[in-house]
């Protein structure tokens, strides 16, 4: 969920990965009765904490899938297929955009068992499901398939497996299916554009080669023209048991719910050899240049700094990671604060910190201020001392003790809430926790460890974690207002500011 919050922070116009691209599903409108059923469901949600383990394992075709068993405010279940791949396994020519195209293809095309039937997937799939904005959604590194179940009938996830195991391998990709998809890509690309390319540069600052900046999320140069054919082998490269994942979360028997899954995908094979991928491209931290900027008029109003370091390999332990991501949300937490209190009329928002530990390749803590008209100056100076401050004298004992209580009060208020988390939510937050080999932590289990753990952490200890993440790192400082096309030597009066900012610790002046 922290990139959803990281796209909220910097004001991106993109969704919850970054880059995305969502896909409603074809004529499922917002039905009034269906949508307010749903969000009664989630309205008043009890005290009740009964995640019980995950269950997961791998089919013999290479199949992964996990099963979440839990009691929630609403009737149904979560439903989820993931397909590794998205935007950068678009590696041949001729095939960019294809991958979100093929997203859009699942709920239209036909399929081998229906051969003249398009919309297959809606029609069969929609009286089974609530109404949702997407359905779908392509990144960088994967395309998910999601859907929220009316029912834990058997019978109805059955019928939903089917669906996803004929677009999982056996569509057609007829012609009048594609064509008019075509359209419909190139359509939201273009109104995905301009958010795309102000993230595209940020990523190329703060975090060049790594593979967010190699691709180009957003080009879909190819979707008009590409042959079917051309789009058939992408689909069969990326469409494969070894390459997939269903995720079922809710009011459901695992053994029964492990029955259906086996029934309808084990005997699937791909078509074609396996083929042999590349490695991921990997954030080069020589590429990092000191200071970056834009002055575009129609741009965003931000300034940025921060440090980017290689992908974290993922904690050893469930303990382990528990831990970090505890210190993570008390340090955002406590320099959060300390911002907040530079500015203590703005709204919430405007400023703060952000960790990011692999989500798009790479980690990265950031701060950030959503400038005032003509106050990039004093808002790029502050939030430089800030990080001067936290590397020589650190977070004190008052301010880390109040961001301590601080996390226990939404651990609490998150563990008292857990039943109305929707299923769908958690299927997608378990897919890319089982695919970064980690553990989907319930809350409850959080607010345990941190009722036990943090009295064994002090300041001293928290400020020696945060130095030790933020030396690893590759600092790089971003300015985004258009005032500063009226400045001549950008790069000059950009350092000036900052090592100004740093005068009484030369240390913390920028490289």
């Amino acid at each position: 969920m922290q990139r959803r919050h990281l796209a909220i922070a910097l004001g991106l116009f993109i969704g919850a990965a970054l880059p995305v691209a969502a896909r409603a599903l074809p004529g499922k409108a917002q039905r009034p009765g269906a949508a307010r059923a749903l969000r009664q469901a989630h309205a008043a949600p009890k005290s009740v904490n009964d995640w019980r383990p995950v269950v997961e394992g791998r089919l013999k075709n290479g199949m992964r899938y996990a099963i979440l068993p839990r009691h929630a405010n609403e009737p149904g279940i979560g439903l989820l297929m993931r397909v590794e791949g998205g935007f950068i396994a678009e590696q041949r020519p001729g095939e960019r955009g294809l991958a979100h195209l093929i997203e859009h293809l699942v709920f239209t095309s036909p399929t081998t068992a229906a051969p003249y039937q398009l919309y297959r997937f809606p029609q069969i799939g929609l009286p089974l499901t609530f109404s949702a904005p997407t359905a779908g959604t392509t990144t960088w590194e994967e395309s998910n398939y999601f859907v929220s179940t009316r029912t834990t009938k058997l019978a109805d996830l059955d019928t939903l497996l089917s669906l996803y195991r004929e677009v999982a391998g056996d569509m057609t990709l007829r012609a009048d299916a594609v064509a008019e998809q075509r359209a419909d890509v190139l359509r939201e690309m273009g109104e995905k554009r301009y958010g795309n390319e102000i993230y595209a540069r940020y990523v190329a600052a703060f975090a060049p080669g790594s593979p967010t900046d190699v691709i180009d999320s957003q080009n879909s140069d190819d979707v008009p023209t590409a042959s079917i054919d051309t789009i058939r082998a992408l689909y069969h490269r990326l469409y494969r048991p070894e390459r997939m994942m269903i995720v079922v979360v809710g009011n459901v028997d695992p053994a029964k719910a492990t029955a259906l899954i086996r029934q309808r995908f084990e005997n699937w094979q791909g078509t074609g050899p396996a083929p042999v991928w590349p490695p991921l491209p990997s954030f080069q931290p020589d590429r990092v240049a000191p200071i970056s900027f834009s002055a575009r008029q129609d741009g965003r109003m931000t300034a940025l700094t921060g440090v980017t370091f290689a992908l974290p390999a993922p904690a050893a332990t469930r303990s382990l990671q528990i831990e970090t991501t505890l210190m993570n949300m008390v340090f955002i937490r406590a320099v959060t604060d300390r911002l907040r209190l530079t500015q203590p009329d703005s709204q919430p928002g405007k400023t703060g910190a952000f960790i990011e530990n692999g989500e798009n390749g790479y980690g990265l803590i950031l701060l950030w201020d959503n400038l005032a008209a003509d106050h990039w100056r004093s808002g790029l100076a502050t939030l430089k001392k800030t990080t001067c401050d936290l590397q020589t004298q650190g977070l004190s004992d008052a301010e880390w003790a109040a961001a301590r209580q601080n996390i226990i009060g939404e651990l609490e208020q998150r563990s008292a809430t857990m039943a109305g988390a929707p299923n769908v939510e958690l299927a997608k937050d378990l897919s890319h926790a089982l695919a970064a080999g980690r553990a989907l932590v319930p809350p409850n289990e959080l607010l345990r460890h941190a009722r036990a753990w943090f009295p064994t952490v002090n300041a001293e200890a928290g400020n020696r974690w945060w130095r030790e993440k933020w030396r690893a790192g590759v600092e790089h400082v971003r300015l985004e207002t258009p005032e500063l096309a009226q400045i001549k030597d950008l790069q000059a009066e950009i350092r000036a500011v900052v090592d100004d900012a740093v005068r009484e610790n030369p240390g913390c002046k920028l490289r």
